[in-house]
């Protein structure tokens, strides 16, 4: 297994946490895999999961601050649990982000179903916010259970106007179950994505999962 100076593991098969990205400018979700290239080395692969979304939500651990993302260097998080005051801002570079941790469903989530999603695009916080709404008001008669989500559509966006008008999409989630957290776990260490962002796709047609879909074997 190839390592780094530090000897950490840098195969697919390392320590550190696997991660999903949302490009809102196309309203697309992507799955970012570990794999090796015929040379031996290990490069990101995206994989896009939009239309196969669903996943087991850990909005117990929802993390909340301060990110900035810089072409060909780790992330920069300065991030509280949920309900603890947001710390300064670092820099003026420095945006509103949210970090969460998803257990996708064995339809999209490959060989590493527990992935890091962290952002900063107004969409996908308009649309995280929604879900984490709806959850609030209906987790207390679910206790000790996490929400099962599915992405129903994405909403187009539109704002400023002439040279600066800009197009996005907005995800729009949907609760239809809830389940144990199983090994989910808790909140991991935040990681050093890869922050080349994903390509540009088509938007997702509205397509809404029934609930008795759901079952024990999705996870």
């Amino acid at each position: 297994m190839p390592k780094n100076a530090f000897g950490f593991d840098t195969g697919p098969s390392g320590t550190f946490t696997s991660i999903m990205k949302y490009d809102a400018r196309a309203g697309r979700f992507f799955r970012m895999d570990r794999v090796q290239d015929n040379t031996g080395n290990f490069v990101t692969e995206d994989v896009d999961i939009t239309h196969s979304l669903k996943a087991i939500v850990d909005f117990k651990n929802l993390m909340v601050g301060w990110m900035h993302f810089a072409t060909g260097t780790a992330p920069d998080f300065k991030l509280v649990p949920y309900g603890n005051d947001i710390p300064d801002r670092p820099s003026d570079k420095h945006k509103n982000g949210v970090r969460i941790m998803m257990k996708l469903s064995k339809d999209c989530g490959g060989d590493k179903p527990i992935r890091e999603l962290a952002g900063t695009s107004k969409a996908l916080i308009s649309g995280l916010e929604a879900l984490f709404v709806q959850y609030l008001a209906e987790k207390d008669g679910y206790p000790g259970k996490l929400p099962v989500v599915v992405l129903e559509k994405t909403t187009l966006v539109k704002s400023g106007s002439g040279d600066k008008a800009s197009t996005n999409y907005q995800p729009v989630f949907k609760i239809i179950a809830w389940a144990e957290r199983g090994d989910l776990g808790s909140v991991a260490p935040p990681l050093n994505p890869d922050s080349n962002p994903p390509a540009a796709g088509s938007t997702l047609a509205e397509a809404p999962v029934a609930a008795e879909m759901v079952d024990a074997d999705d996870f």
